[in-house]
C-alpha cells in the first residue's frame, strides 16, 4: 500500500473496517422475554465494544442499531426491539455495508493512481469463480450463475463469430456451425416484463410481498417452460436447467436479500466517526442514496417501484457495463481447472475435472471447434513445418496448390478434411494428428542422429583433453622419475667422492704425519732391538793395543794400571 501511495492514517482506517468486519462476526444473540415477546440481546457486550473501538463511534448506538429497529414520526423516533432472526440479519447488513464501502472505495484509488487515462491502451482482467451448485443454493448463486450464463453467451458469440468470420475471410465452403444457445435462459432470469429477477425486483416494491408470493409469480409464468421446473412437493425452491447442468434455488430471504437499503440510523452512526475515512465513506453514501431518491420522486411511483435499488438491479446494470466494455476489447480467455478439492499434488479427479469443464463451457467450445476446421496454418507456415518430411532444405513457394501438393505427398487423404483457403489451409483434428505424428518420427531420428553427432562431438573433444591430460601428467611423471633418479645417483656419487676423498685424505694424513713418526718409532724399536740383541762382552779382559798401553803408563807414572785387564 505504500507503493500505491495510501497514507499511513488511510492504512490504518483500512486496517480498523476490515478488523472491524471480523469482529462484527463474532456477536452472538440471544432470545429473552420482554412484555410477552421474545426479542434479542447481545450475548457478550465485548465485541461491540471492539467494534466500537476500532471505528470510533458510540457503543450503546451500535448495539441499538443491530437489535432494534427505528421509526421516525413527526414527533419523536420509535425503537421496536428485533427479534434474534432480524437482529442476525441487521448485524450482517452492519458488515456488508462496511465491507462494501470499503472495497469500492479502495478500488476507486487504485484505479485512480494506476488505471491509464487512455482507455484504449488498457489492459483490464476479470477474475470469475464460476458456475456454482451447491447444497444449498440462495439469492447470490442464482446472480453468480446468471453472471456465468450472459459470459458464457458472449464467450460462445465470441467464439462462433471468430469462426464464421475467419471462413468467410478465407473463402471457403462452410455450412453454418450449430452450437447451443443459452439465451433462454438469460431470458428466463432476467428478460422484461417476467423474468425472475424482473419479478423479485416488482415483489420488493410491494411491501406485502413475500418469498412465498416470489416463488407463486414464478411457478405462474415459467411453470410450462422446460427450463424451468416446479418442486413436486410444495417446497420453497425451484429448479432451473442451466448450460452446465441443473441447480435447485432455495427462495428464503430471496425478497429480504435483494434490498440494498441500509437503515438511516445506521448511517447517522457511522457518518458520526470520529475516524475520517470511516465518516466520509458513509457521508458519500448518503449523499448518492438521497440523490438517486430525489430523481426516482421525479419519475413518479411507477418508475420508482420499477427502477427500485434493488441488489439485482445493480447487479443487472453492472453485468450490462462489463459485456459493453468486453465487447469494445480484444478478449482473451483463461479457465483454470482444479485437479482436485483437497490441494493434493499428484491426485486427479476426473469427475471434478469433467465437471469444471462443463460448467466453463470448454466442452462446447470444443465441440464447436470441431464441427469446422480447428486447425489453421498460414502456407509458409505449413509448407516450413513439413518440408523436413519430403527431404525439403529450402522452403517451397508458399501457395494453396504446393501445399496441397505436399499433402497429398504425406498421407492419403480422406475428402472433407482439408480446405484451402486465401492464405490459410484448413485442416481436420484426425488429419492433423496423422501429419503430426509423422513429423514427431522424422524429428525423433533426427534428435537421435544429432544427439549421436553431439555425444560423439563431446566424447572426443573429451578424449583430447583426457589424452593432453594424460600427456601432460606423464611429462610431470617421467620428468619427477628422472629426477628422482638424479638425486639419487648425485646421493650416491656425493657418498663415493667423500669415500674416496676421505681415503686419499687420510693417505696424505698418514704419509705425511704418521710415516715419519712410524718410521722414527721403527727405528728406535730397530735400535732397541739391534741393543737388545747385541752380545755382552767382558771388558776387563779385552786386549790393550802397545801403543794404548804406553800411553796409559806414562799417565799413570809408571804404575801399573789394570794389569790385569792388559793383554800383554
Amino acid at each position: 500500500m505504500d507503493i500505491l501511495g495510501f497514507s499511513p492514517e488511510e492504512q490504518n482506517a483500512i486496517y480498523r473496517l476490515l478488523s472491524s468486519v471480523l469482529h462484527l462476526g463474532n456477536v452472538f444473540f440471544q432470545p429473552f422475554q420482554m412484555e410477552g415477546q421474545e426479542v434479542a440481546s447481545v450475548v457478550s457486550a465485548q465485541e461491540i465494544r471492539v467494534v466500537a473501538e476500532l471505528l470510533q463511534i458510540s457503543p450503546e448506538g451500535l448495539q441499538k442499531a443491530i437489535t432494534h429497529k427505528v421509526t421516525d414520526t413527526v414527533r419523536e423516533k420509535i425503537y421496536t426491539p428485533l427479534t434474534v432472526e432480524s437482529a442476525v440479519d441487521a448485524r450482517d447488513a452492519v458488515a456488508k455495508i462496511l465491507y462494501s464501502l470499503l472495497f469500492h472505495w479502495l478500488t476507486e484509488k487504485i484505479n485512480g493512481r494506476v488505471y491509464p487515462r487512455n482507455e484504449a491502451l488498457s489492459i483490464s482482467i476479470l477474475d470469475i469463480y464460476g458456475f456454482e451448485d451447491l447444497l444449498f443454493n440462495s439469492f447470490e448463486q442464482l446472480c453468480i450463475n446468471y453472471a456465468n450464463e450472459t459470459l458464457q453467451f458472449y464467450f460462445n458469440r465470441i467464439v462462433f463469430r471468430e469462426e464464421q468470420e475467419e471462413y468467410i475471410r478465407e473463402q471457403i465452403s462452410w455450412q453454418e456451425l450449430p452450437f447451443s444457445d443459452n439465451q433462454t435462459v438469460i431470458n428466463l432470469i432476467a428478460a422484461k416484463p417476467h423474468g425472475i429477477l424482473r419479478i423479485l425486483d416488482d415483489q420488493s416494491g410491494f411491501p406485502q410481498a413475500t418469498d412465498h408470493t416470489f416463488l407463486q409469480k414464478c411457478h405462474y409464468h415459467h411453470g410450462n417452460s422446460d427450463l424451468y421446473i416446479r418442486p413436486k412437493m410444495p417446497l420453497p425452491e425451484f429448479t432451473l436447467k442451466h448450460y452446465a447442468g441443473k441447480v435447485t434455488y432455495q427462495v428464503h430471504k430471496f425478497l429480504h436479500k435483494n434490498f440494498d437499503l441500509v437503515r438511516q440510523d445506521v448511517l447517522e452512526l457511522f457518518s458520526g466517526s470520529k475516524n475520517r475515512t470511516v465518516s466520509n465513506l458513509f457521508l458519500k453514501h448518503s449523499e448518492g442514496l438521497a440523490s438517486q431518491q430525489r430523481s426516482a420522486a421525479r419519475r413518479g411511483s411507477t418508475a420508482r417501484r420499477l427502477n427500485a435499488n434493488t441488489v439485482s438491479a445493480k447487479f443487472q446494470s453492472s453485468l450490462q457495463e462489463l459485456v459493453e466494455k468486453m465487447e469494445r476489447c480484444k478478449p482473451y480467455f483463461v479457465r483454470c481447472i482444479k485437479p482436485n478439492q483437497h490441494k493434493e499434488a499428484d491426485r486427479f479427479d476426473m469427475e471434478l475435472v469433467k465437471t469444471q469443464l462443463r460448467y466453463s463451457g470448454i466442452m462446447e467450445t470444443i465441440r464447436i471447434r470441431k464441427e469446422g476446421y480447428p486447425i489453421r496454418m498460414p502456407f509458409y507456415q505449413f509448407l516450413n513445418r513439413y518440408k523436413a518430411l519430403l527431404c525439403l532444405k529450402e522452403v517451397p513457394l508458399a501457395d494453396g496448390d504446393r501445399c496441397v501438393e505436399m499433402l497429398f505427398k504425406l498421407c492419403p487423404i480422406k475428402p472433407g478434411t482439408y480446405q484451402v483457403g486465401v492464405t490459410k489451409i484448413f485442416l481436420k483434428e484426425e488429419l492433423y494428428q496423422l501429419l503430426e505424428a509423422k513429423r514427431d518420427r522424422v524429428l525423433h531420428v533426427a534428435a537421435i542422429t544429432l544427439q549421436r553427432y553431439i555425444h560423439m562431438y563431446f566424447i572426443r573433444k573429451n578424449f583430447k583433453v583426457f589424452k593432453a591430460t594424460m600427456t601432460k601428467l606423464q611429462s610431470y611423471c617421467r620428468g619427477h622419475l628422472a629426477r628422482m633418479r638424479f638425486n639419487l645417483r648425485r646421493k650416491y656419487l656425493i657418498k663415493l667422492r667423500s669415500v674416496v676423498l676421505l681415503y686419499v685424505n687420510r693417505r696424505r694424513y698418514i704419509k705425511a704425519e704418521i710415516e715419519p713418526i712410524r718410521r722414527a718409532e721403527e727405528e728406535l724399536r730397530r735400535i732397541e732391538e739391534e741393543r737388545a740383541n747385541r752380545e755382552v762382552v767382558n771388558v776387563t779382559t779385552l786386549p790393550i793395543p802397545a801403543e794404548l798401553g804406553a800411553l796409559l803408563q806414562a799417565t799413570a807414572g809408571g804404575r801399573e794400571m789394570h794389569a790385569e785387564c792388559l793383554a800383554l
